[in-house]
């Protein structure tokens, strides 16, 4: 039972002729993500759910709702062990519908390839999306848990002055901020 496991792009470029498969090529290189990149997302920023986003999900955006609860937290580590089939699905998924958008369009070269990498798009979170993302995180989060962490370990700072006067006498003066 040594049978090889075929991969399933392959499959999938077997059934398409030569043109088709460059074309096939070409946007699932454009629009593949990658186990590394999700993995960077989901360490430095899992729990704003950028990793979601990074796969064009936008639950992504209730993890950043929710971020001041430890609810994203746990489930960003759940999403360690979880994100490798995550990103498979994903770029199966991808490789199903490219295949699909090649099979159903008209072979005529310009428009098909347009309209390919349209319908490409509109599943595909924008760079808008990010930047209000980003805005969120570095106008909105960082600085409200900047400022807990602040009234949290705040103390009072008091300082204590003595002076010694040239009769002998001492006055104290105290300063509380």
């Amino acid at each position: 039972m040594s049978s090889k496991k075929i991969n399933f792009q392959e499959q999938v470029l077997k059934e398409l002729d030569e043109f088709q498969r460059v074309q096939f090529v070409f946007f699932y290189r454009q629009n593949y993500k990658r186990l590394g990149v999700a993995y960077l997302w989901l360490i430095f920023l899992g729990v704003f759910g950028l990793h979601k986003l990074y796969l064009n999900k936008r639950l992504g955006w209730l993890y950043l709702l929710f971020c001041w609860t430890l609810i994203p937290a746990i489930l960003a580590i759940i999403d360690i062990f979880l994100l490798p089939f995550q990103v498979r699905k994903y770029n199966k998924n991808l490789s199903i519908s490219i295949f699909d958008y090649i099979r159903k369009l008209s072979s005529d070269s310009n428009t098909q390839l347009l309209i390919i990498d349209r319908k490409l798009k509109r599943g595909r979170v924008g760079l808008a999306e990010w930047i209000l993302a980003f805005a969120i995180i570095i106008g909105v989060i960082a600085p409200a848990a900047a400022y807990a962490g602040m009234r949290l370990t705040a103390h009072k700072l008091e300082i204590h002055y003595k002076t010694n006067h040239f009769d002998g006498s001492q006055s104290d003066l105290f300063l509380s901020i």
